[in-house]
């Protein structure tokens, strides 16, 4: 009997402890409904300390990404070496820190290490980190802190990294931000901010975003008297010894004319320290009201948006024009005209409070559809603040259930980049038709994702312009065979929702180009093999001789064609179509003057709408406005969204999606990325208008506004000359790759195009056609020497530059010339400003 007894015992243990732990024990049911609620966030956050200076609030990362591929912060450091990383502990209980300091040029770890022992004096722990790795001054490193909780999780956090060896002026550059930001709050006597703005009253009707050109009036809250309800901590986008560009990101209140709003602040500050004197460059805020509903004007039947930059909330409609839904501040609410009823179907915000985290926006919603039951299809894509994802980066498809009031997850898509980078290179458009089958474009290819049969397939590899178009109306994706090598021989219409596509071929020894969209209609062209050219700075040009549109079935809407006449690029702004045109001239072409042509649009007058009023106080302020003639009967009943619904694994992997993505350039200003583009040269234009920093999708800083040194030489190897079968062309395209350590044969230098030629040899040459001599003059500073034409036909090789002049190397003549600044400037912008280096 006592076996009996001991069994029994063990059993009744057992089942208790079953019982016990099995509250404790998140489970996943593949196959059966589990309801998921999404959580606070229980990461712990870190922000480093240099110089007695608190900076740099860095989140974590549930997968380990590429350290080079996160630009959120840089932190500076001195001959010492050393920083403090600073943990805010959170749920979560932190064990121990390792960290990875990496050589981002090179893809290299150069220095590594781990700590246990912190320092927990001030409620919080602290470690107190030395690198003791080779590093180069001036030169950007990526460094991971990982941090292991004692449930054995690891939580990785990323900065870049500057060394130098002497001082860089952080305390001044953060003394003068701290200043100006006290400063607008009246609570910095003393400072006077009209010493620093450049107000020339170009726009002083909002306070969604103010500048250096706006009034003080207006830097200084116009009427508003905001109080701060976060703290302020500064994060390091971009340092020099000289300059620094700092991004301060707070939350505020204040009573308005319909109630106490709360902001989202951002401000923006590029400084310059030289000579014992502070430089204000540029000074940005902006400021977006966070959306509460219960600011809705029910005498005017409109949602309060208040204080925004926003021109798009997403706004979607149901056929019938009685669901609304629309996404703010990164959260998607739903409306019913019918019972009045607003529900807010999807947010991170779990604590009201917790705005360093709940608040964070490095994600957005992206709605697909929404039908007359008020079901909708959306995504959420980029960093997951919360719940089962939290702190990872990806795409994620639901579908809101209006009767039940529940969220099903459908996809889920991790990948390993940044929300930065992601919403430049997450297509625009997306779908998923009634045959479950997710449509969209990552990289620029475009997926097919059924999730039945949780298979995908490839639509297109090349979805970049020229090659792919969107007709949202339509719900259809067009796109070319066009290769990188080859031009395309048709083009594919295909139908989403009902998988039906169409073909339009070329004839024989000829090709077609995808130009662009116009609501429900394709813009397309053809163009003779023949006829297919080098432009002056190496360009493959493929003139279009006849446009057509075309509406979604295929039928042609319109025709253009003119005799002699080619179409070089097009613009599509909304119903306009802008032709940069050619003409030719026996076997030349030669610029002529742009026409358009006007396509009309399906305007039907919107039922849901952005609108907006100005008042003394606030200034201008939006609204969503309801359908004509609804009229609201009282407020409206505000419900949530708890649950999310999981039915089975929606993971799902795409192939290393980044592999083979064409060079891609992104923008970096003001904070975050502003945008991207493929062309090198474009790129730099507009970070040097915005004062900013470009690099590619292999991490690589391509060029930085003041990140030139005052001057610089790059000594020419062998230097060559015009002679038999040697251009001036292949004399510098032989110097520039012996610049970057490639031996060839000056005369064996062959291909379609310059680039052509240097992609032969080098992986990454740069077309920076359009750029301005003081731009491009950054390569030189970089040790690589930049192509110029000289006019159209003879190229020279610049390789030197100091702060009143530049020098280049001339083939045709074999010798050097200088020219001041001004002149070169002079020079080249008559030439059209044709340059081409590498990176």
């Amino acid at each position: 009997m006592k076996y009996f007894y001991k069994g029994f015992g063990l059993f009744v243990l057992f089942c208790a402890s079953l019982f016990i732990f099995g509250q404790h024990i998140p489970s996943i049911n593949v196959g059966t409904a589990t309801a998921t609620s999404l959580q606070s966030s229980a990461f712990p956050l870190i922000n480093l300390t240099v110089n007695k200076y608190t900076i740099n609030t860095l989140h974590g990362y549930s997968s380990e990404l590429d350290s080079g591929n996160i630009r959120e912060s840089i932190t500076p450091i001195g001959a010492d070496k050393s920083f403090d990383v600073v943990i805010s502990e959170n749920d979560l209980k932190i064990k121990r820190l390792d960290y990875d300091l990496k050589d981002i040029a090179n893809d290299k770890s150069i220095g590594s290490g781990t700590l246990s022992a912190f320092d927990e004096s001030t409620g919080t722990k602290t470690a107190h980190l030395t690198l003791d790795a080779a590093m180069n001054t001036s030169t950007e490193y990526g460094l991971e802190i990982t941090l292991t909780t004692n449930y054995s999780k690891r939580i990785h956090f990323y900065t870049r990294v500057k060394y130098y060896d002497s001082d860089f002026f952080l305390k001044q550059k953060l003394d003068f931000v701290n200043k100006f930001h006290n400063a607008t709050f009246g609570k910095e006597k003393g400072f006077d901010i009209n010493n620093y703005l450049e107000t020339n009253g170009s726009n002083d009707s909002t306070l969604a975003n103010v500048n250096i050109y706006s009034s003080k009036k207006l830097i200084t809250w116009n009427k508003l008297k905001p109080k701060m309800l976060s703290i302020c901590t500064p994060t390091i986008k971009e340092l020099n010894i000289e300059t620094a560009a700092v991004e301060q990101v707070y939350y505020v209140q204040t009573k308005t004319n319909t109630g106490t709003e709360t902001y989202q602040v951002k401000e923006f500050y590029r400084v310059r320290y030289t000579t014992g004197r502070i430089y204000l460059l540029y000074f940005q805020r902006t400021m977006e009201a966070v959306f509460d509903p219960e600011l809705t004007s029910t005498s005017q039947s409109e949602f309060k948006i208040g204080i925004s930059n926003v021109d798009d909330l997403n706004i979607s409609s149901s056929e019938d024009n009685k669901k609304m839904a629309f996404v703010r501040n990164g959260n998607l609410w739903y409306y019913d005209l019918s019972t009045e009823k607003l529900n807010q179907v999807f947010s991170f915000v779990q604590d009201s409070t917790n705005y360093i985290q709940d608040y964070y926006d490095q994600h957005d919603i992206r709605i697909i559809n929404i039908d007359n039951d008020g079901n909708i299809d959306f995504v959420v894509y980029g960093y997951m603040n919360c719940g089962d994802y939290e702190g990872r980066v990806g795409i994620i498809l639901y579908s809101y259930d209006s009767k039940k009031n529940q969220i099903n997850e459908r996809i889920y898509l991790p990948l390993e980049t940044s929300f930065q980078q992601l919403k430049e290179d997450f297509g625009d458009f997306c779908y998923v038709n009634r045959k479950n089958v997710f449509y969209f474009s990552l990289y620029d290819r475009v997926y097919a994702y059924n999730i039945t049969s949780r298979q995908y397939t490839v639509l297109t590899r090349n979805a970049s312009s020229g090659n792919f178009a969107m007709l949202e109306k339509a719900k259809c994706f067009v796109w070319s065979n066009a290769t990188s090598q080859k031009p395309a021989t048709h083009i594919t219409i295909l139908d989403l929702e009902t998988e039906q596509s169409r073909t339009v071929s070329a004839k024989k020894n000829q090709s077609i180009k995808v130009l662009g969209a116009i609501d429900s209609s394709v813009v397309y062209g053809f163009v003779r093999n023949s006829d297919i050219y080098n432009s002056q700075e190496g360009e493959r040009i493929s003139p279009v001789y006849k446009l057509i549109i075309a509406d979604s079935h295929g039928d042609i809407l319109k025709e253009y064609e003119t005799k002699n006449v080619y179409i070089i690029k097009t613009v599509v702004d909304k119903d306009i179509i802008q032709l940069k045109r050619v003409r030719k001239i026996g076997q030349n072409f030669k610029k002529i003057s742009d026409d358009s042509i006007q396509h009309q649009q399906d305007n039907k007058a919107k039922s849901f709408d952005l609108a907006s009023r100005v008042t003394d106080k606030m200034l201008t302020e939006k609204y969503i406005s309801l359908p004509a003639g609804f009229v609201m009967k009282g407020e409206p009943k505000i419900t949530y969204t708890k649950y999310v619904m999981v039915t089975e694994n929606t993971t799902f992997y795409i192939n290393n999606p980044q592999k083979n993505a064409a060079d891609k350039y992104y923008i970096y200003a003001y904070g975050g990325i502003t945008g991207s583009n493929y062309d090198a040269g474009t790129a730099i234009r507009q970070a040097d208008e915005q004062m900013g920093v470009v690099m590619d999708n292999r991490n690589h800083i391509i060029w930085e506004r003041g990140g030139k040194f005052l001057s610089n030489t790059v000594s020419l190897m062998d230097k060559t000359t015009v002679s038999g079968n040697v251009s001036s062309m292949k004399a510098c395209l032989h110097m520039l790759l012996q610049s970057a350590q490639v031996t060839e044969d000056a005369s064996l230098l062959k291909g379609a195009s310059t680039m052509d030629i240097l992609k032969k040899y080098i992986s990454t040459p740069v077309n920076l056609t359009g750029c301005t001599v003081d731009e491009i003059l950054y390569f030189v500073s970089s040790g690589k020497p930049v192509i110029a034409m000289k006019n159209s036909s003879q190229a020279v090789l610049i390789n030197s530059y100091n702060s009143s002049s530049v020098s280049w190397f001339d083939p045709s003549t074999g010798s050097n010339t200088k020219m001041s600044l001004n002149g070169a400037e002079k020079f080249f912008e008559n030439a059209g400003y044709v340059f081409i280096s590498y990176i």
